[in-house]
Order: structure tokens, then sequence, then C-alpha cells
């Protein structure tokens, strides 16, 4: 046992009470003069405007921290448009007016009133923006055509604009997180052909992948800056999430869910940011602000003593699971059980299955959001018992009855592949579209694998102990879990490492055709599951060398779709029996303080 002081690599503070959470709240703050939705903004949340918006309207509006008032219009009404900077130098890009659908307009702000200057290179909707009036950044957005999402890129350096290094995943209707910076961005969510999780850092020069966001969505509103920043609403969404450079956390919601509202940011050191949402898609003069309590301020993996208490406390998700539970979620569209499933909890695609009646197995494919789920393009071949691997914009479809079909998803439709050499119902599959494994099923013999490397299928390292009914998780092909089996003792639990199978710890409860979510090998859920043929609700998680069970599914079900990051984030869906369920639940970790122990 190590002595505090042997805690190396961890800042510890002595303190005399545990420090304030790190979250804040929304609060009601003056309505605008005239509602509106798709507006731009710029400012703080004590001085801030709110320009233009729905339908093709001209007004600016300023705000004084409790109420608004007209100032001078711009030339052109337009919406759906990038914003950025003070009220006293702001400026807007883009947008729909009534002329064009996909804009050059970029008007600039003196503090009383808007000139016509310089058009951008590309008109666009739905774009984002960043920056001052002599230095600024638009960023993605829409454009007629095939493809209509941007990854396009324009820098403004006072006089004109010019074209810089484009966003690695072209997207709409996303969150600009900045401070008025022009070289310091974050852009969050959107939307592809799905709602993504996907964030973007700008250094000034190109874009790079960071932290995802939990919860996929589009026309989210941001706020603060790339180290330190909010972003909240969305489509249907009142969920807001903080940014502290490297991980997204979930914070208190709006009071009301909004999409594209104007919006404020402002940085004051340690008491976190501030920020102001006005109007939305529905046009309303609503205005909520967003602040922090005083004092000092923990986030996730943060550590400290308390002396009076004499504990050595920590702050983050994990602590969090042992008291997590399942609520429940949006309904499937068809009920069915035998499903195939990958993605996460925001974002999870569901196919196959049958209904318990004719025709037996389908084709039909739903997209959950986090929220609801919607139908989109079906299979090209109806299968129940199939697997699957990777996420809702790019994904694979592996085995099945009465189908060795294959297929491919590429966010929008299906796409017919190279088969594999076995045919199998049940395979336990793992890792991407170009880069699967499917382990086991009721092939034979069933203790088989093999390995997909985005054009066909080789048979390698065969499994322990193969069988049907097996779980599976795993992002990459090099580290993943299968547990779970149609055959007693049903508990087996093995690990892969790209090369090798290694049996570990079994399971407290073992079953088949359970639910799963893992993120690797030392991560993992597993939920529901049959025990031939009692049907368990039973959940477990994993830490890399036991597991331990935490609070039941609300009905014990098995053979459902699935997704999740992990063991603090999960969803399940559908199932048996019944033969026609539409049930979803979800699992949702949220971080919490403990108490470190010898244990």
């Amino acid at each position: 046992m190590t002595t505090l002081k042997g805690l190396k690599g961890t800042a510890i503070q002595f303190l005399d009470a545990d420090p304030v959470v790190y979250a804040g709240s929304w609060s009601s703050g003056g309505a605008l003069n005239t509602a509106r939705g798709e507006l731009a903004g710029a400012g703080t949340q004590t001085a801030a405007l709110a320009i233009g918006g729905g339908p093709d309207r001209a007004i600016t509006e300023n705000y004084n921290g409790s109420s608004w008032t007209e100032v001078g219009d711009l030339n052109t009404g337009v919406s759906q448009m990038a914003g950025a900077g003070t009220t006293s130098a702001a400026f807007i890009a883009g947008g729909n007016n009534a002329s064009t659908n996909y804009s050059n307009q970029h008007e600039q702000w003196n503090g009383s009133a808007w000139s016509e200057t310089t058009e951008i290179g590309t008109g666009r909707s739905n774009h984002a923006g960043s920056g001052i009036t002599t230095g600024g950044l638009i960023f993605a957005g829409e454009v007629p055509g095939s493809p209509s999402k941007l990854a396009l890129t324009e820098l403004w350096n006072g006089s004109s604009w010019a074209e810089q290094g484009d966003l690695n995943t072209a997207r709409y209707y996303l969150a600009p997180v900045s401070a008025g910076s022009s070289t310091a961005v974050i852009a969050a969510t959107g939307q592809t052909t799905t709602n993504v999780t996907n964030v973007e850092s700008w250094n000034g020069s190109s874009w790079t992948e960071v932290g995802d966001v939990n919860s996929a969505r589009y026309g989210a509103s941001g706020s603060g800056s790339n180290t330190d920043g909010l972003i909240f609403g969305g489509e249907g969404v009142a969920l807001t999430e903080s940014w502290n450079g490297s991980s997204w956390t979930e914070v208190s919601d709006l009071g009301t869910a909004r999409r594209s509202s104007a919006l404020a940011v402002s940085q004051s050191g340690s008491s976190g940011i501030t920020a102001l949402a006005a109007g939305g898609i529905t046009a309303t003069t609503a205005t909520e602000e967003w602040s922090f309590p005083s004092g000092s301020i923990v986030q996730e993996g943060d550590m400290w003593f308390n002396s009076v208490s004499s504990a050595l406390k920590v702050y983050g998700t994990g602590v969090g699971i042992s008291s997590a539970t399942w609520a429940s979620g949006g309904s499937l569209g068809t009920g069915r059980y035998g499903m195939g499933s990958f993605g996460i909890q925001t974002a999870t695609l569901a196919f196959g299955g049958s209904a318990g009646s004719a025709p037996y197995t389908r084709t039909n494919t739903e997209l959950y959001n986090g929220s609801s789920w919607s139908e989109v393009n079906e299979l090209n071949t109806g299968v129940r018992n199939s697997r699957g691997a990777g996420t809702t914009s790019a994904g694979i479809k592996v085995g099945g009855d009465p189908s060795n079909v294959v297929e491919t998803w590429n966010g929008s439709s299906w796409t017919n592949v190279t088969a594999m050499s076995q045919a199998a119902q049940q395979r336990a599959t793992f890792g991407t579209s170009t880069a699967a494994i499917a382990a086991a099923g009721n092939a034979s013999p069933n203790t088989s694998v093999e390995s997909w490397d985005g054009s066909s299928w080789t048979e390698i390292a065969e499994i322990n102990t193969g069988n049907v009914g097996r779980a599976s998780g795993g992002s990459p092909q090099t580290d993943a879990l299968v547990f779970g089996s149609g055959t007693s003792p049903r508990g087996q639990n093995e690990s892969w490492n790209g090369s090798a199978w290694t049996e570990l710890s079994d399971l407290n409860t073992g079953a088949a055709q359970r639910g799963a979510s893992s993120t690797g090998s030392t991560n993992a859920m597993a939920f529901g599951g049959r025990v031939n043929p009692p049907v368990t609700a039973n959940t477990e998680v994993w830490n890399g060398s036991s597991w331990t069970e935490v609070a039941n599914l609300g009905t014990g079900r098995y053979a459902g779709a699935y997704g999740g990051s992990g063991n603090t984030s999960a969803v399940f869906a559908g199932g048996s029996p019944p033969f026609n369920p539409t049930a979803t639940e979800e699992w949702t970790v949220t971080a919490a303080v403990g108490t470190v122990t010898t244990s």
C-alpha cells in the first residue's frame, strides 16, 4: 500500500471541505423584443447581440445583462448564418435570405450600424463562425448539390477571405466553441447523414479530432474556449455538456430544448464560462443564462484530501457506476427480437430481426439518436440473429439466419460484400467496417474466428470456448472481450489481444444473447440474456479483472439491439419476450465524488 506522498504524478490539494462539482445552471433572462429562430449572436452574457433570424429578419437587438433593446438593422435580412464578435465590432457571414438560400453575404457591425463588405468565397448556410471583425473564421455548412455538406474553412484577415484547411468530417448545423478567436476553436456535433458526436479543434491552420461529446445532435450552440467550454441544446434537446480541454461532461439541462439559438460567450477564470441562449428554431423570445457557483470547482479526475474528514477524495464518472440505474428511452418503430446492432448510446443502428409473425426475418433498419428511433434504408436481405460492428456512419453486418450474407453500412445505405467462409448465427463481432472480427456462433466448428480487412475474410486463431449466443465488445481488432454462452456454465469470458485468446474471470450470471457495451478488454458491460429457459435482467460491469453486479434492467430480456461506450453508457432495445417488443432502456453514469479506500 502506498502512502499519500507516494501517489506520484497526481496533484492533491489539502482542503477543509469538498470543492464544488464542476456544474452550473440555467436561469431565465430578459425576453427578446421579436421572436425568431436560427439567428446569430455575438458578445458576452452581459453585453450581447442577437442578429437576424428567420424568416429573413434584419433585426438586431442588444442585451445589457437584463433586457434587450433594438438597434440598427442588417442591410439584408438573413437566417442560418454564422456570427461572431462583440457589441462594438461584430460580423455575420453567409446564410439564407430572400434572394438565395446559400448567401455569400458578409456584413460588419461598428457598434451602431451594419455595413456590407467583401463576400465570403463559398455561399453557404447552417455553418459556424468565430473571431472578430479583423480576424474571423467560418467553417462547415450546407450548399446545393451532392455532396451538400461542407468541410470547407475560410479565414478573414480584415480585408479578404481565403480557404484554409478542411475539417476532417464535413457537416452542417454544428456548434462553435471559441472565445472570440480565429486560431483556437472547437467544432462540435452537427449532422452528416446522421447526427454525430464528432469534435475537432482548430489551431490556426488545421483541424484535429479530439474527444467526442456524449450525445449526438444537430443545431446545438456553443460557448467558451477550446480548453473550457459548453455546448447546449439542439433539435429536440435541452442537454448541456461542458468541455475541459480533453473530455465532455453532462451538466444541467436548458430549461427548454432549443435549436440554432443565438449565443454569447465569456471566459471568467476559475468561475468557469458564462453563456446566453436566445431564440431558437421555434420562434421564441425566451432567453436563458448559464452561470457557475462560486468557489473551487472540481472536474473529472481531480483528487484532494479532506483534512476535516481525513479522507482522500476523487471525482469522476467511474465513481458513479455503482449507483447508476436504467431508464426508459424512445420506443422502436417496429418491435422485434434477434436484431443485429452497432454504435453508442446516442447513435445506435438496429437491423434485421424477427417480429414473431411472417415474414419471420426482417430487413428493417432503425437509427437511434439518444431519444428516438427512426426508419432508415433497409437491409438488402432479411435476417435474424445477425451481429454487427462499427458506427452509425460506417458499420458491418455479419451472419444470421437464414443467410450468410455480409453487408456494410455507409451511413445511409447497405451494400452486399464478401461472405464469411462459414455461415453462422450469433457470431460475437467487434471492430470497424474495414477491420472486424467474428468469433464462434453456431458454425461447425463453433470455435472458428474470421478476420475482415475491408474486402475479404481470413481464418485466424480459434477462440478457446466456442458457442452460440456469445456477446462481445471492443473497438479495435487488437483489444476486445467476448463473454456469455448458450451452453452451461454460460459465463465464459475471453479477451483478444490481436493474436491470441485468453480466458478470464467468468460472469457472475452466465447467459446467452446478452446485450454488451465495451471499449476494449478492460472496460465492458453485460446486460440481460437467456439462462435456458429463464430470462435475466442482470447487469454487470467489467473492470479488467472482475465482474461486479449493478442495477438490473427494468425488464429482463435477451436478443435485443444494443450499443454503448464501456461501462458508463449503454442502450438496449427490443428483444424477447414478448415477440413484438419496442421498449428501449438507457444506462447513463454521471460523475460523482467518492472516497479512495485501500480496496
